[in-house]
């Protein structure tokens, strides 16, 4: 299925077409991005400004972040020890590299999608997050720059 553009909001940078069902980004779109920043956790809703976030960013000295996950390729649901294979790999990968991460999970507030662990990476730069998104075979990542709003990015 190829669709055009059906589902393109403000706060979602496009792509030219995708070809990701309009359905599944509205379901990207209710998710809460949850980042564990230890005693406390910051939620995160596309295209909502979030102070915790921004003072987070300040915290860290970045101006730019992002949020991806190695869960469910394509969106096609994998068994648990997959999934955490595949979580381990894009963890070595950030730390390889250097990034600072905290862990996170994204939710799924209608309990259609299961519980996907999510890796918040401070100071990633968009082309290098788009890149790593689409290594582990993501149709989006979160991206999020100094105004404190995440971006639904789609990669296919």
């Amino acid at each position: 299925m190829h669709i055009d553009n059906c589902c393109n909001a403000s706060d979602e940078i496009p792509v030219a077409s995708s070809a990701i069902a309009c359905d599944l980004v509205d379901s990207y779109h209710h998710a809460i991005y949850r980042i564990d920043t230890g005693p406390g956790s910051i939620a995160l809703r596309i295209g909502q400004f979030s102070r915790s976030l921004s003072d987070l960013l300040n915290e860290l000295k970045c101006t730019r972040a992002a949020i991806i996950s190695a869960y469910n390729p394509y969106s096609q649901q994998l068994g648990h020890d997959e999934n955490e294979t595949a979580h381990r790999s894009l963890r070595k990968l950030l730390i390889h590299r250097s990034y600072p991460i905290i862990e996170g999970i994204n939710l799924d507030p209608s309990g259609q999608w299961p519980v996907e662990k999510s890796f918040f990476v401070a100071g990633l730069d968009f082309d290098t997050a788009k890149f790593i998104g689409q290594k582990y075979s993501q149709n989006a990542i979160l991206w999020m720059a100094e105004d404190a709003v995440p971006r639904l990015v789609l990669l296919r």
